[in-house]
């Protein structure tokens, strides 16, 4: 090695080890998910498909309405017949009474499906063979303020089950993710100062936690090439 060479390599190595650990730090993208069946799903002859309503925790409307829009896009290609988580909603309001539709909804968010005794009636009244049940578990931001360090972080927790008309669970997944946006350095000069009535508080342009849509989709991306496929028509003899 030439003496020049070697006089980069130091320097290169000098500057990489006078850089504060934080900035060498990779961004994290913790991600998992945990998929059951049936091995013989084809012999259930699901051919059609309610997604009952998504249920979360604390009852937070927007990300209810979030899933329920992504997963009606992931499952669109999938050719069973299905009835979407809005005209379920209303045919079953109707059939059972908002009294047993909040029976049926209270079920999916405490057992993250229908039993062997919900299960029937529910598809009876939804004309289906089956109904897929999502309930939200986690749906939190992190934000880091200006004067902390650290990264901002987004975490989503999602469950469903693919229910049968006799309460079979044919299909499940447990999913949880966590996106962490850029490192937030204290120390960076501030960019300005916010005027406001209150105190004014430095702008330092730093970014924020990763939207929720970007994350979902992660997951439900995964899940698209594991939910069950329909059982092909038997050829005409």
């Amino acid at each position: 090695m030439s003496r020049r060479v070697g006089f980069v390599a130091l320097a290169l190595l000098l500057l990489v080890l006078s850089l504060p650990a934080a900035a060498l730090a990779k961004p994290k993208d913790n991600r998992g998910d945990t998929f059951t069946g049936v091995a013989d799903f084809a012999a259930y002859g699901v051919k059609s498909i309610a997604i009952l309503p998504v249920m979360s925790y604390d009852r937070n409307a927007k990300a209810e309405q979030m899933v329920t829009g992504q997963l009606g896009l992931m499952l669109k290609e999938v050719a069973f017949r299905w009835v979407s988580a809005p005209t379920g909603k209303v045919m079953l309001a109707s059939a059972l009474g908002d009294s047993g539709l909040k029976r049926v909804t209270g079920e999916v968010l405490a057992k993250g499906g229908l039993d062997s005794l919900s299960a029937p009636l529910v598809c009876a009244k939804l004309r289906t063979d089956a109904v897929l049940c999502v309930r939200i578990e986690q749906w939190e931001q992190q934000q880091i303020l200006w004067n902390q360090s650290g990264r901002p972080n987004t975490t989503i927790r999602l469950s469903a089950a693919l229910v049968d008309s006799t309460g079979v669970r044919l299909w499940g997944v447990s999913s949880s993710e966590t996106a962490e946006g850029p490192y937030n350095d204290p120390s960076t000069s501030p960019i300005g100062m916010s005027a406001t009535s209150l105190e004014p508080k430095p702008i330092t342009g730093q970014g924020g936690p990763p939207e929720y849509g970007e994350v979902l989709e992660h997951i439900l991306l995964r899940w698209a090439p594991r939910f069950p496929a329909p059982t092909p028509a038997a050829p005409a003899q």
